[in-house]
């Protein structure tokens, strides 16, 4: 992506193993949301497993994702013994914007997905409390809590 949204964060000075540099980008709630509509559209509903699309990352513990999440999203807790195991699992080469309750286990999560070789990351800066502080709304559906 060439448009930049928010506060950029190089992640690192050498390149990934695929030749491109790693970005993190810390991003408020309304440039989530937008970027969100952008990059998935609304005919995915806010969401799409096409590759390259954007992936909603909640690293929260699944209670508190099945209180409230964003629409989309799937569960992977940072918490978790496998969490590493399970961002194994995932595409290196698609967008995600990772987000918990205030910002802390995303930026944690963020740096380890980098060091994993991921490329493109956004943060939700405030978390899922400044999403709703800005009025955006949340699913509670069960959605795919891990």
């Amino acid at each position: 992506m060439t448009e930049k949204l928010g506060q950029d964060f190089p992640a690192n000075d050498r390149p990934q193993a695929s030749g491109k540099e790693c970005s993190i980008k810390l991003l408020s709630p309304a440039q989530c949301r937008d970027l969100i509509a952008r990059i998935s559209g609304p005919k995915c509903g806010g969401t799409s497993s096409e590759e390259g699309s954007l992936l909603i990352l909640d690293v929260r513990t699944a209670p508190e994702y099945r209180a409230g999440h964003l629409k989309g999203s799937i569960n992977l807790d940072i918490r978790s013994p496998s969490f590493a195991d399970e961002l194994e699992a995932l595409e290196r080469g698609r967008a995600y914007l990772v987000y918990c309750r205030s910002g802390v286990r995303s930026s944690r999560a963020v740096s380890i997905m980098r060091s994993l070789g991921f490329r493109e990351l956004y943060d939700l800066a405030g978390g899922l409390v400044g999403w709703q502080r800005e009025g955006f709304g949340v699913s509670s559906n069960a959605g795919m809590a891990k």
